[in-house]
Order: C-alpha cells, then structure tokens, then sequence
C-alpha cells in the first residue's frame, strides 16, 4: 500500500452506478448474498479488519486467499486468511510478519513464502509453521515499502528496496532485483536499483522475468525481459517510452499471461500498456480504454488463460473494474464494474489489488477509499458473466382492436437481475404485418422496468409486434417477447350539412368525410343518389378535397320533397360510410 501517493486527494462518489457490483460493507466478515440465478455474476464483500492492505495471493487447492497488510511502518502486518466464501479462516500473526507484503505459493503448493521487512518467511501452506527457519539474512531490513517474488530458472526472485532509510514515498522508492536459492540461504543483488521496479513470472517464461519501471527524475515508464537462468538477470528486451505521447507515470502493477505471449502494465493515469513479451511492440490488438480520467492501479490475467481483469480508480459512476477474454483480437466488449460507495465497499480498485481463481470463475478484487486507509475484499463470481434479463408477463395493446392508422400503445415490463443502470436503457420493437417489417421507435425503460411503445400500424389484417431489449455491459439480451393483433378498416363519418340552393334552378349541398385511422388517400370521391316520387337517379360522384370537404350540386327536374343520398364505398384502409338529406324543392 503506498499511503502518501492514496491520500493526495479525495474524492466522493454518487450513487450506485448503472454497470456497478453491488459492494456492501460487512464488517463482521459475513459475505454478502449471493446472485439469484445460476451463471450470474455475485459479489461476496469483506471489509478487511485493518486499514492497510499490500497483496493478495490465490491458493486454488486449498480455497484460500492470502491477504498481506504490510504498510509503509514496520510494525505493521499479519497474513489473512480467507476461504472462498469470504470467511476469515485464519490470521497469521508472528514477530517476523511485519511488514508483510508480496507472496508466492511453491511449484508444488506446499511452501508459501512472505516477504517481510527484514525476512522472506518460508511457511508450510497447511499449518504455516516455518520452513527451515525461513530465510533470514541479517541486511534484510529494506522491505517497508512492498515489494515483489517469483520464481523462474530454478530461483527465487524478490526487489526490495535500496537503501535502509524510511520511505518518503514508496511510489519513488528504489527497488533492487534479488535471487538466491529456492529455500534461504544467501542471495544476490541480480538488477540494478530502479525506480518503484515491480517484476512478474509466468509459466510460459519458465526462464525469464518481465519487469517494470521508471526512470529517474521525470518519470517515464520502461519494460525490460530478463534472462533468470542465472544469479544475475541477464537483458533480453528493453522498451523505453520517451516520446512526448508516452506513459509519464511510474508503474502501479504488472501480468504476464500464462503463455507469456502478453505482458499487460498498469501505468496509472496512461491506462494499461498490452505488448508482446517477445519483443515488446505494442500488441497488435489491445484491450481498448478505460474509461475517461481512470488512474490505471492493477491488471490481472486468469491462470486458465482465458480472461483479463484490468482495474482503476475513476471519479462519478464510471467502470473502475473491466473484464474480459484475454484474446485481444476478439474485440470483446469488457463486462463493466463500478465501485461508488467509499464507506460502504470503496470506491476504486487497490493498487495490486485483482487475482483470478484458477479457472477464472472467480476475481477477488481488494477496494479501497481515497484516503487507503480502509479495505474491502470482493469475491466475485462469474466475473466475465452477465446479468440476465427478460421481459415479464404478456405485452398488452391498447387498443385490443385498433384500426388501421390509429395510435396503439404496446407495454410491457423488462426485468434486469443485478444492480439498476444510473443511465435509462431502451427496446426496440419491429412490427411485422402484410407489407412486411417495420421498425417501431424505441422507448426507455423506467426505473420499475415499465416501457410503452407507440406506433400506427397502416394497414388491415394480423400485425405481430416482436419487442426486443439488446443487452447492455451488464446485462444479457432478453428473449423477444411477441404479440399479435388484429387491425381493422379505420371508420369513417360522412355529414352532409344544409343545403344551401333549394329551387328547381339549382340545388347546393356542402358535407365532409373524415376518418380517425389513415389519412383518405387522394381521388377519393363519394357517390350520390336523387329520389323522388319519380324513382331514383345517380347523379356524378362528388370529389373529396385534401380537408375533407365535397360539394354536390344538382338541378331538380320538378318542385317537392326530395332526398339526396350521398355515400362513401370505403377502400382497403377505411369502412364505407353514409347520410342523406331531404329537401323541399321549390320553383
């Protein structure tokens, strides 16, 4: 834990992000619920009871996750136990511990090792009592600021720092490269003196070592393979950044993937840097940004291979934790957390504070505040899942029966399992009918998961409404949920109002057809019949203007009572429709 670089600002948090990991503060060590369904992810939170963290290791045979709290004092630091269920089994506390910081666990599982700040402690991983006495060297006291170890060619490897006085800020300490024989005895100063030098192994660099660093004065972040297969580290590959454009940060966590094609550095506020470990060109696909104003803090690759976890600090409800496939050129969307409450499960990802389960089915993340000095342990399950959605009950229409061109409103309720979005996610829908799809504007979804569609199917017979919610980086797609109704011919009303000639010199009437549904289409016109003691006569059929209106005009052969009928036949859209006036007709 570097406590001065933590506490150079702070900062609060908003509410609970829309892509966030649910983190409750358990200061009892009882792990939060679990998910509700199976294959979802769930986070177990424990708040650490000390306020200082320095490493985590993953012990997959036995279920175990080692948590070191050595800090910036030598007087302080113990191993914590826990079991995957986030119960604290254990806390190892001797009057070697302090100071304890980075871990590794032997080949065969065995042997756990300790660094401490003047021993590195060799214990028997079932009973923790020491191995040999552990490894003690009478110049060890250089460990107050926490370093790194390994093994590679047969060796052990750890950095300490280079030079006994107190820390002024661990994040500009010295380290030194150190190895020596796999259980104690002497060891060798194998690297030079680097600036805040942070080193991983791999399994498939069983020969070599990936470290990172800064340079003196205006930091700029190098990355150098090293040769293990003898006491002194032996440079392969070296890649400076210098150009203007390059990471200006000291390093704050480092991952070799366990084929050792990728190294992944966690360069705070430059993101995280991918390479390939053979020469250390960019790697030709990355892993895309973090969010905006995120200080990079720790990178992680699965022991399966199969995922990468990449954490930060950022300020609001952005993503502080991304996951997904560790195969870069998969493109894959990171499923995204967001750590928001600072008192209640921290609010950032600690600085080498992620480590995978051994098949990836599991990230414990170590959280922390913007001061450091509170921590919180969460064990997420499924970590590259998703939550699932899905739409609840039937949709409805309303109306049942709409006609066509009428306004219908289709509602429904999506249920997202998981935390609720801080930003309003949406469903589309298309509308399948006679004259084939046609997409439906989309509606947002309310905080209760209500939506309403709206739309105006324009033509008659069986339109199927199929309602669809595409996911989201915290969610699965949803199944479609569909819906048939049957729309109708739209009604229609034909008004003829009073005449205005009513002589045997000419005959005046004036009317309009309207409809609610589709506008009538143009050409449209009505028919129109005289009738008198004589019989019935069709007069020509009267066009309808764009507002509705028609005009009838007619010269009555005789004087006396005579009814005018005018009429509308209808068409594909629309029903027929009528009305009919008597008029005295005078000479």
């Amino acid at each position: 834990m570097r406590r001065n670089s933590r506490t150079r600002s702070r900062r609060t948090r908003g509410l609970l992000a829309a892509l966030a990991v649910c983190a409750v503060t358990l200061v009892t060590g009882v792990p939060a619920a679990q998910a509700a369904e199976p294959g979802e992810p769930s986070d177990l939170t424990v708040k650490l009871p000390t306020g200082s963290y320095s490493r985590m290791l993953v012990d997959q045979a036995r279920r175990r996750v080692y948590v070191t709290t050595g800090g910036l004092t030598a007087s302080v630091g113990e191993v914590l136990v826990y079991d995957f269920d986030g119960q604290l089994l254990q806390t190892v506390r001797t009057g070697s511990t302090d100071g304890a910081s980075a871990m590794m666990l032997s080949a065969d599982g065995g042997i756990l090792y300790v660094t401490t700040s003047s021993y590195v402690l060799v214990f028997n991983a079932d009973t923790f009592a020491y191995v040999g006495g552990g490894w003690v060297s009478n110049d060890f006291f250089r460990g107050l600021c926490p370093g790194d170890i390994g093994t590679a060619g047969g060796r052990l490897w750890f950095t300490r720092m280079s030079n006994q006085h107190l820390p002024k800020d661990c994040a500009t300490e010295p380290q030194a490269l150190h190895s020596g024989g796999l259980l104690g005895g002497a060891h060798d100063q194998a690297g030079d003196s680097l600036v805040d030098a942070k080193f991983t192994t791999s399994p498939g660099l069983p020969d070599k070592i990936v470290e990172a660093y800064a340079t003196y004065g205006t930091p700029k972040l190098v990355v150098g393979v090293y040769d293990a297969s003898t006491a002194a580290a032996k440079q392969l590959a070296l890649r400076t950044y210098t150009a203007s454009t390059d990471p200006a940060a000291w390093p704050k966590d480092i991952a070799v993937s366990p084929d050792g094609a990728l190294t992944a550095v966690a360069a705070g506020a430059s993101g995280v840097r991918t390479l390939s470990t053979d020469d250390l060109t960019d790697a030709a696909s990355g892993y895309g940004p973090l969010p905006a104003g995120t200080d990079s803090t720790a990178v992680a690759f699965s022991p399966d291979g199969s995922l990468v976890a990449r954490g930060g600090a950022v300020d609001g409800t952005s993503a502080d934790l991304l996951v997904q496939q560790a195969d870069p050129t998969r493109g894959e969307v990171p499923r995204e957390y967001a750590f928001t409450d600072a008192a209640a499960g921290g609010d950032r990802v600690a600085e080498r504070g992620l480590a995978f389960s051994a098949d990836g089915s599991r990230l414990f993340a170590m959280t922390t505040d913007a001061a450091g000095d509170a921590y919180w342990l969460h064990i997420i399950s499924h970590p590259d899942a998703r939550y699932h959605s899905a739409f609840d009950g039937p949709l409805t229409v309303q109306p049942g029966t709409p006609f066509a061109g009428q306004a219908v409103r289709i509602s429904g309720t999506l249920r997202r399992n998981g935390p609720a979005p801080a930003d309003a996610v949406r469903v589309t829908a298309v509308r399948h009918d006679a004259d084939g799809d046609h997409t439906v504007p989309a509606a947002a979804v309310g905080p209760d998961g209500g939506f309403t569609l709206e739309d105006a199917p324009a033509t008659t017979g069986k339109a199927t409404y199929t309602v669809s919610f595409a996911g989201d980086a915290a969610h699965d797609p949803a199944p479609d949920a569909t819906v048939t109704v049957d729309v109708v011919k739209a009604p229609t009303d034909l008004a003829i109002g009073a005449p205005s000639g009513t002589s045997t010199s000419g005959v005046v009437l004036h009317g309009t057809l309207s409809t609610a549904g589709a506008p009538l289409p143009a050409g449209t016109v009505v028919d129109v019949q005289r009738l008198t003691k004589k019989g019935a006569v069709d007069l020509p059929a009267a066009a309808v203007g764009p507002d509705g209106g028609f005009t009838v005009n007619d010269v009555p052969p005789a004087a006396g009572s005579t009814l005018y009928t005018v009429s509308y036949a209808g068409d594909a859209l629309h029903e027929a429709s009528a009305d009919w006036v008597t008029v005295q007709v005078t000479d």
